[in-house]
């Protein structure tokens, strides 16, 4: 009897040969897995550094950075019209409260986690690779240096535009409500 591993088999005959011939199927089924995966392993790694590259080339994390200095301009415009100017206790209260809220909720490193396993669900390795090339060209830095005037232009087209919307909406959700009070108020005197 002749020992192999986990395998043992008589020696000799149609049934070694076809043992041998069994394991060695099984061993390089085995060994394509294994490439297998090490393959689809580097993949992921290379799509992880080209995402990486394209947050830094678009200069992604700055983008991020001016955004929440925006959300902390208006909170503070907020605290500042609702709370009276003669309480500055209650100011730093609520503005020390409102640096923790942002400070825990918009946090780069979550964000830049959440981005890359977008780009990387999102793009191919190769579209990758050409974003973070284009984010680099000087049309791309161009576009990438441009892009915050372009979207603080275009937030303050759709401010206008809901300020001019607003009335509206307002006036057709008083009548729904008034509507609705009106449809209530005839169901209640139908009632025996």
């Amino acid at each position: 009897m002749i020992r192999h591993g986990l395998f043992a088999f008589q020696a000799g005959g149609v049934g070694t040969a076809m043992l041998e011939i069994i394991m060695k199927k099984i061993l390089t089924v085995l060994l394509l897995s294994f490439l297998s995966v090490t393959a689809q392993a580097s993949e992921q790694a290379d799509k992880t550094a080209a995402a990486k590259e394209v947050l830094e080339a678009s200069n992604a994390k700055a983008i991020f950075s001016e955004a929440r200095r925006q959300i902390e301009g208006m909170t503070d415009q907020a605290l500042t019209q609702t709370i009276p100017a003669d309480n500055k206790a209650m100011m730093e209260r609520y503005t020390s409260r409102v640096q923790t809220i942002l400070e825990e909720g918009l946090d780069w490193g979550a964000m830049e986690e959440q981005m890359l396993a977008i780009y990387q669900r999102t793009f191919s390795l190769q579209e990758l690779r050409d974003m973070a090339e284009f984010y680099q060209s000087d049309s791309g830095r161009a576009i990438m240096k441009k892009m915050p005037q372009v979207m603080a232009e275009s937030v303050q087209i759709s401010q206008r535009q809901m300020q001019h919307v607003m009335p509206s909406l307002q006036q057709m959700f008083s009548d729904m409500e008034a509507e609705l009070a009106q449809a209530d108020a005839q169901k209640g005197a139908q009632k025996p």
